[in-house]
């Protein structure tokens, strides 16, 4: 492997303006050689940002593989349209770098690990909250047997900012069908972080979906979602919303617990964190300084930079990336049980039955599903559910 990785890019949204663009053009050995759109104006944008030249844009992502000289791409257009360019930069001997969630399907997503493993080549995640300062500090903590064994997680992310994607292409897309699901989707952070924080994979998940702050909308995907995970030895519970509510993260172990709090009580990603501290048997309060603070912006784009970094080092170590493929079909998988428990008041059990429609066809299979009487998704007509 040569030292400097050549990259492209293909969709050039906001995410690639606040997250992917400092990491690459941070990176001394990631040189970006060209990138593709399908909207003109978002490729007039990425010039920019990059510093391409005309020669270096492209319409038609497949252009854009048949490029020799490209080592990795990263994808970062919505899920719907992921399938096919994955499987085709497999097949141009590409590595990826894909953006969360890794599909809207977990067949799909099983179909792209199998042939990143049958290629040979990386399928990495954009879980780049495993790189935010106060979420390294807290696994660190529960690592070091702080608080003896984790009993319960609770991440409290009820004031997601709900940002639009990006105007020149389709603004309102997240609150699509096409989006595969709704806040607890596309904050899909807190789901993989209640993963990696309890060590352990997700055994059954269980969860209230609604709609009620966007309910005057005719909403057809959830904008709050509370999810509780049991883990072999542990559970975490998700509060999420898009709206004003409360953030922060509460662990509780069985020697102690450990807290977080953000500024103005936002959510995790939406603003800095201004206190951690952890209480032991016997209430006694440690406060932590949270290593390398900065204004959340900030450290959301170290956050990309140390994640390139690893996909880069994945790479050329040949080993498995911080984000494997595998770690975003169990957050798939999770998000979509929850989605599962909502429209039919069961615990469902994980990995899911390859035999069901919410495998094949991920919330476009939910109305074939038979609903709970009381189920506050169907009544909010939910995923297809809307009489």
């Amino acid at each position: 492997m040569p030292e400097s990785l050549n990259v492209g890019l293909i969709g050039c949204g906001n995410v690639v303006q606040y997250g992917h663009r400092p990491a690459i053009n941070g990176l001394p050995d990631i040189e970006l050689l060209a990138l593709a759109d399908i909207t003109p104006a978002r490729r007039a944008i990425g010039k920019a940002w990059f510093n391409l030249r005309d020669d270096q844009l492209y319409a038609d992502y497949r252009d854009l593989l048949a490029i020799d000289a490209i080592d990795a791409v990263a994808i970062t257009v919505p899920q719907q349209f992921r399938r096919g360019i994955v499987l085709d930069a497999f097949a141009a001997g590409k590595h990826v770098l894909s953006e969360k969630p890794i599909s809207q399907a977990p067949a799909v997503a099983d179909e792209l690990i199998d042939a990143a493993a049958s290629a040979g080549l990386k399928l990495a995640m954009v879980h780049n909250y495993h790189f935010l300062p106060e979420f390294r500090q807290i696994k660190g903590m529960i690592s070091a047997g702080l608080i003896g064994d984790l009993r319960v997680a609770t991440l409290h992310f009820l004031g997601v900012i709900d940002y639009p994607g990006a105007a020149e292409y389709q603004s309102d897309w997240r609150h699509t069908m096409a989006a595969g699901g709704g806040v607890l989707m596309d904050m899909i952070h807190a789901v993989y972080l209640a993963e990696w924080l309890a060590g352990d994979q997700a055994q059954q998940v269980m969860a209230f979906v609604d709609a009620p702050e966007y309910a005057h909308r005719g909403p057809v995907i959830e904008d709050l979602a509370l999810v509780q995970i049991a883990f072999p030895t542990g559970y975490a519970v998700i509060h999420m919303a898009w709206g004003e509510g409360v953030g922060g993260i509460d662990i509780s172990g069985s020697d102690g617990q450990i807290r977080l709090r953000y500024k103005q009580y936002q959510s995790g990603g939406f603003n800095q964190p201004v206190e951690l501290y952890s209480v032991d048997k016997d209430w006694n309060r440690s406060d932590h300084a949270i290593a390398n603070l900065e204004h959340h912006l900030d450290s959301v784009a170290r956050s990309f930079t140390e994640l390139w970094a690893d996909f880069r080092a994945a790479i050329r170590d040949d080993r498995e990336p911080m984000a494997p493929a595998s770690a975003g079909a169990r957050a798939l998988q999770i998000a979509l049980g929850a989605y599962i428990s909502g429209v039919t008041g069961r615990v469902v059990s994980l990995p899911l039955d390859a035999s069901s429609p919410v495998y094949h066809k991920g919330i476009d299979g939910i109305a074939e599903l038979p609903a709970w009487d009381e189920s506050k998704t169907k009544a909010a007509g939910l995923f297809g559910l809307r009489e």
